[in-house]
């Protein structure tokens, strides 16, 4: 379940930055990012996330923002499995809306080359080798 949590963050900030937009639902107002097409069917972990959530907001409730903790998840489950450490900055704020389309274009495809892989993660300020130990976990 680690490298899914690691995925959620992932592709979470892939799509407008950290702000866990990826962890909301549909709503009359815009289509999330739930089911774009990099995400549907193959998102795991929501449910985790669920769980230690209301465990969280029980003993600290509206203290941490999602997004801080989605990037604290994924680093945490990592660690869990013995994969290295690294420190999370706080301070993100949730988004209120999210957007399926911006998903689509953000999130590279799994049918990507090596080169568009590298073109799409320097896009976001990614190595080649961050990329590869990134890909190596999802």
């Amino acid at each position: 379940m680690g490298a899914s949590l690691l995925r959620l963050h992932f592709h979470d900030c892939f799509v407008n930055g950290c702000d866990a937009s990826i962890l909301l639902d549909d709503t009359t107002n815009f289509t999330g990012e739930k089911n774009a097409s990099p995400n549907a069917n193959s998102m795991r972990g929501f449910e985790v996330i669920d769980t230690i959530e209301s465990e969280l907001e029980s003993k600290c409730p509206g203290i941490v923002s999602c997004a801080d903790f989605l990037a604290v998840v994924a680093r945490n489950s990592i660690v869990a499995l013995g994969g290295p450490s690294w420190t999370v900055s706080l301070g993100r704020r949730d988004s209120t809306t999210a957007s399926q389309s911006a998903a689509n274009i953000s999130i590279p495809p799994p049918t990507l080359n090596l080169s568009g892989l590298i073109s799409a993660f320097s896009n976001k300020d990614f190595t080649a080798k961050e990329m590869v130990a990134l890909l190596g976990y999802v």
